[in-house]
């Protein structure tokens, strides 16, 4: 029957991106309504966001339109033009080859979801605002390129650091504490409750400081156990400056003497301001790397955190 059971259809993480942009829409996932319906001349999909991530790269499409429709929750619109805050109800169009780079981010504290409907062709193209990114679609095959259509190389879109002193205090407080085994220090960076959205598994809370410790008991432990004796956060970007709170983006580096362990990733955290200080009150996690520190998931050959 035409009724689509929507608990049927599975909802898919990742995106196509190439590193480093694919984690910058870590917490989101797809649920493709119409291909799940037999739909072939456009597309539909029902997609969710976590607090603090994103719809995708900032873009505009050559030969396809677009529309979305607000199901649940308060999303941002982000356009050449400005912002506008969105709620359920609230729609937008995106007519093919307008060179207006949008996308949606969600900058509330609950999860919020939308619907969004593209026609499709035999070939687009798709230009990224940001970023020195395009990608060429043919036949549903992405080709990612520089603006100039030049091969992006093993160094395309490696993130700049930015200046992050606050994030950057955080950062080595926490490091010291993993190192160290100091649970009095690790506390101090965090504001209960903690929301942890991981890119593999399911979403999870610490609310108590008991729950904060076997968190950090097991860190600790697969620290030691893989002779980490440095963590980085180089701080990509931050997404939302203002004086309560903060969004940002870092690259995380794991190094045992003078190698790194781990492919460098990128995690997005959400900072608030409590009191005189500054503590991380969310972490959305581009990998799986949440759930090893629950004893979850190791690190393989590849140089990745992956599950069990």
């Amino acid at each position: 029957m035409p009724k689509i059971n929507l608990e049927s259809v599975p909802a898919r993480t990742g995106s196509g991106y190439p590193a480093p942009y694919d984690a910058q829409v870590a917490g989101r996932s797809v649920q493709r309504l119409g291909d799940a319906g037999g739909l072939s001349q456009f597309g539909a999909n029902l997609v969710r966001l976590a607090p603090g991530s994103m719809s995708s790269l900032r873009h505009w499409h050559v030969r396809q339109d677009e529309f979305m429709m607000m199901t649940e929750g308060e999303l941002v619109l982000v356009e050449d033009n400005g912002e506008t805050v969105l709620h359920p109800g609230d729609c937008c169009a995106f007519p093919a080859g307008v060179e207006n780079g949008h996308h949606l981010v969600n900058r509330s504290d609950s999860e919020a979801a939308f619907l969004v409907i593209g026609t499709r062709t035999e070939r687009e193209t798709g230009w990224y605002t940001d970023v020195d990114l395009k990608v060429e679609v043919t036949d549903g095959q992405m080709r990612f390129t520089r603006r100039d259509g030049s091969s992006l190389g093993q160094d395309a879109g490696t993130p700049q650091p930015v200046k992050g002193e606050i994030f950057a205090e955080l950062g080595r407080r926490l490091t010291k504490a993993l190192l160290t085994g100091d649970f009095e220090l690790y506390k101090t960076v965090f504001h209960l409750p903690l929301s942890v959205y991981p890119r593999a598994g399911d979403p999870y809370t610490l609310s108590t400081e008991a729950e904060l410790r076997q968190d950090f008991d097991l860190y600790h432990a697969a620290v030691k156990e893989q002779g980490i004796d440095d963590i980085r956060r180089d701080v990509v970007r931050i997404l939302r400056p203002d004086p309560e709170s903060k969004v940002v983006e870092a690259e995380m580096h794991f190094v045992s003497g003078t190698e790194e362990i781990v492919e460098p990733f990128v995690t997005t955290f959400r900072l608030e301001k409590h009191g005189p200080g500054w503590q991380i009150a969310r972490i959305i996690s581009s990998l799986g790397h949440i759930s090893w520190t629950r004893g979850q998931s190791r690190i393989r050959e590849n140089l990745k955190f992956e599950l069990d």
